[in-house]
């Protein structure tokens, strides 16, 4: 036996004995952190601003990362910086979308979404049959639950993939941006009231926003965190539903990576969003099905684009 092999055979069980213990060490890492977010939760409410939910997610990604090369923390930053970065601007510019003098459109989605459902429109009718003044039904925080998940689920997908699969995860993020920057664009040319303020001005009859109403039985704090993001949100920013649009979003993204058995709960969560988004009063059909166009629009956009790269590399 070779110098270098004894060197390697005497190498080969320190490198398995380290890998086990970081491995140990990732693993309790995460079981604190668990701990850590449990408790915030219990205490504060569920994170339901995205800066929160990148942050909490990334320090999952941070967990992973113990005991890796430093590269791999630098490189979390890098890779999320970005879209913290245009995201901010996309909440500060939204808010003001509805300040440069363009009027508020009313009766467009009001008109469509009659035309479609034969005279009324899916908000009144899923109201009328739903909604029960001062009292909180199973439906309504299911309607909150998946609301909600907004929030939560395209960044908690960003930090799965980057996790698994880096370039996953730059493309995912491409798409997430630039579906936040289409959305913003066209809150700017086309302010539109959500049907609850239509309801609140007489084109619509009684429709009320119902969105944070399971919170009244699930978390106090939440309640708090929701009535305070409504308020300082630009409310005219209702076409396309962007909670339509990023639900639409992930799920077509995500629909080649994974098991047929899985598919069918793809296909269903961007229905669940838009019907709880037509029940609690916050968007029409004609704002949801944008959204799922637009979603469309920016994967075929972006297939195009990786496809048309893919090919120049190989030519």
């Amino acid at each position: 036996m070779s110098n270098a092999e004894s060197v390697a055979v005497r190498v080969e069980p320190a490198a398995k004995v380290d890998i086990s213990i970081w491995t140990g060490v990732r693993r309790g890492a995460l079981a604190l952190y668990a701990v850590a977010l449990v408790a915030y939760v219990a205490t504060y409410g569920v994170p339901v601003q995205r800066e929160l939910v990148i942050a909490w997610t990334c320090g999952v990604l941070a967990c992973v990362s113990i005991g890796r090369p430093p590269r791999e923390m630098l490189q979390i930053v890098l890779d999320w910086l970005p879209i913290v970065a245009v995201l901010a601007v996309y909440d500060f510019t939204r808010g003001a979308a509805d300040s440069l003098g363009i009027g508020v459109h009313f009766s467009p989605m009001i008109d469509f979404d009659r035309f479609v459902f034969l005279g009324g429109t899916p908000t009144e009718w899923l109201q009328s049959h739903l909604y029960r003044p001062g009292a909180v039904a199973w439906w309504d925080v299911a309607f909150t639950l998946v609301y909600t998940s907004y929030f939560i689920v395209p960044f908690a997908v960003a930090g799965t993939l980057w996790a698994r699969d880096r370039l996953a995860f730059l493309r995912f993020s491409r798409r997430l941006v630039s579906l936040a920057v289409a959305g913003l664009a066209t809150y700017i040319a086309f302010p539109a009231a959500p049907p609850w303020m239509a309801g609140e001005n007489g084109l619509l009859s009684e429709v009320h926003r119902t969105t944070g109403k399971g919170w009244e039985v699930l978390s106090v704090g939440t309640v708090g965190l929701f009535e305070k993001g409504q308020a300082t949100a630009n409310l005219v920013a209702a076409v396309p539903s962007l909670h339509s649009a990023f639900v639409a979003l992930v799920a077509i993204f995500l629909w080649p990576r994974v098991k047929p058995a899985w598919r069918p709960l793809l296909a269903l969560y961007p229905i669940a969003m838009g019907v709880t988004l037509m029940a609690t009063g916050e968007h029409y059909f004609f704002d949801v099905a944008l959204g799922w166009i637009y979603a469309g629009a920016v994967m075929a956009g972006w297939a195009w684009w990786e496809g048309r790269g893919a090919e120049a590399e190989g030519g």
